[in-house]
């Protein structure tokens, strides 16, 4: 009996060890993504030089270690549902949601402008757009029951290409040259708006593939993969639309 226990317990701690590196490894993933965004596309004084790529690289994984805290707002916590409770539904909507602050934050420190004070306010406006979107899911999605309590994975895979495709949209929609916060707000609302279609789309997409008595275990790959997938093309075919932002150097 003991040796079961014993067994049984080393079981979870090697999967609470392997659902920490993981999400490690997304915050990786998610520095590697804005040091690269910043290496190649950032402005002329950034691009290419080491120094001004590693401080803004610096403030970016600030940035995500700081609005990564909010995410327990939203119903989902790193520390409670991925750490302690081993939940591998919250590690994939969480993990979507890491990358998707990297790509705003990427977003909005690509372009010309006089003071990287721009790059903050671009990337503070979008940030604020995302979890504003993201407040609206949960309300009428109510998505993060069934990750926390239901722990379906087809919803946490759901949860992540939402919010990857609403980072990138986003993330488009804030980047380009500094003209003005007026200008900046007036091209976030006029590029970004597909993300509060989408947010409107997914949501009623959750009022037919949350779990429910009938069905508690939703196939991850019908009612996860599938919406992910479509999810995230709409975004990329919005983005392809929109073409090369302001100031991209060729």
């Amino acid at each position: 009996m003991t040796a079961l226990v014993s067994s049984g317990f080393e079981k979870a701690l090697r999967k609470s060890k392997t659902l920490a590196w993981t999400t490690r490894f997304c915050f990786g993933a998610s520095l590697f993504l804005i040091v690269s965004g910043l290496w190649r596309w950032g402005a002329a004084e950034v691009r290419g030089h080491l120094d001004q790529v590693f401080w803004l690289s610096l403030l970016g994984l600030v940035w995500l270690l700081v609005f990564s805290r909010l995410f327990s707002w939203l119903g989902l916590s790193i520390a409670d549902d991925i750490i302690e409770r081993r939940n591998p539904a919250a590690l994939a909507g969480l993990g979507g949601a890491i990358i998707a602050l990297a790509l705003i934050y990427v977003g909005g420190s690509l372009g010309e402008g006089p003071s990287y004070w721009n790059n903050i306010f671009s990337a503070g406006l979008g940030t604020f757009g995302f979890f504003l979107l993201w407040f609206l899911f949960e309300l009428f999605g109510r998505i993060s029951a069934s990750i926390a309590e239901e722990r379906d994975l087809a919803s946490g895979i759901r949860l992540c290409g939402c919010l990857l495709a609403e980072g990138l949209i986003i993330g488009r929609a804030v980047a380009g040259d500094w003209h003005s916060e007026s200008a900046t707000v007036h091209d976030f609302l006029q590029d970004g708006w597909p993300a509060a279609a989408l947010c409107f789309f997914a949501t009623g997409v959750e009022g037919l593939a949350r779990p429910n008595r009938k069905s508690p275990v939703r196939p991850r790959f019908s009612y996860g993969l599938g919406p992910a997938f479509v999810y995230i093309a709409i975004a990329t075919a919005w983005i392809y639309h929109l073409g090369r932002w302001e100031g991209m150097p060729s």
